[in-house]
């Protein structure tokens, strides 16, 4: 498997005002935890960064970093947290974890849907109820994704974690979560008053009552 390598280079300042000065440079702002060392403040190359991420970069890829200008690394890195700036869309502040590639971990993996459902062919709307699925394991072992195929899917059907493929993964979910449904649309039924006549009547008219009442009024002034 090819190595995905990142650079990054410790820093002793920290603060907003260092962390604004880092961006302006071009660079990322961010922290490098490990469960047996303090935790380091470092910065990253913006672009080398963003390079990575159009190569396919997610949460889950192990990534090697090496610090300063380390020529080999055995450091093993996972994205932590990440925050990005909802106007620009650009990273502002990255956290990496370093690893031991012998002890599990656990992991959301993305979970993605295949296939048209029968009930959106019928006029029914999908419904995802479950993009992500916590697994403990090996991080030489995390897979890319989850897929579940939702063609046989029909109005008023559901799939469930226990219908996806998940192999022999440790799932720290309850497996009866939904994942995808199609649910029955919500008709807004007319109530109609029906008026009941005794058999064998005939309903009353309100215009024909209006005019007989006219003509005994007439026919009493003419009396």
């Amino acid at each position: 498997m090819e190595k995905t390598i990142l650079r990054a280079r410790r820093r002793e300042q920290t603060g907003s005002r260092v962390a604004r000065r880092i961006r302006r440079a071009n660079n990322i702002p961010g922290v490098l935890y490990g469960a047996h060392e303090d935790p380091q403040p470092i910065q990253i190359d913006a672009q080398e960064f963003q390079t990575l991420v159009k190569q396919g970069l997610s949460e889950n890829t192990l990534i090697t970093l090496y610090l300063d200008d380390e020529k080999d690394s055995d450091r093993i890195t996972l994205i932590r947290e990440y925050q990005r700036d909802p106007i620009r869309n650009e990273l502002r502040h990255l956290d990496l974890v370093h690893i031991d590639l012998t002890v599990s971990i656990r992991v959301d993996v993305p979970l993605h849907i295949t296939g048209q459902a029968e009930g959106v062919k019928m006029g029914g709307i999908l419904e995802q109820r479950l993009y992500a699925i916590e697994i403990e394991c090996l991080p030489t072992e995390i897979p890319s994704e989850f897929t579940i195929d939702v063609s046989d899917l029909e109005i008023g059907d559901s799939y469930h974690l226990s219908d996806v493929d998940l192999g022999d993964f440790n799932v720290q979910m309850e497996l009866e979560r939904t994942v995808v449904q199609v649910p029955i649309p919500r008709v807004i039924e007319e109530v109609v008053e029906e008026v009941l006549v005794p058999e064998g009547e005939e309903p009353e008219l309100i215009g024909e009552e209006e005019a007989e009442t006219d003509e005994e009024k007439a026919g009493e002034d003419e009396a």
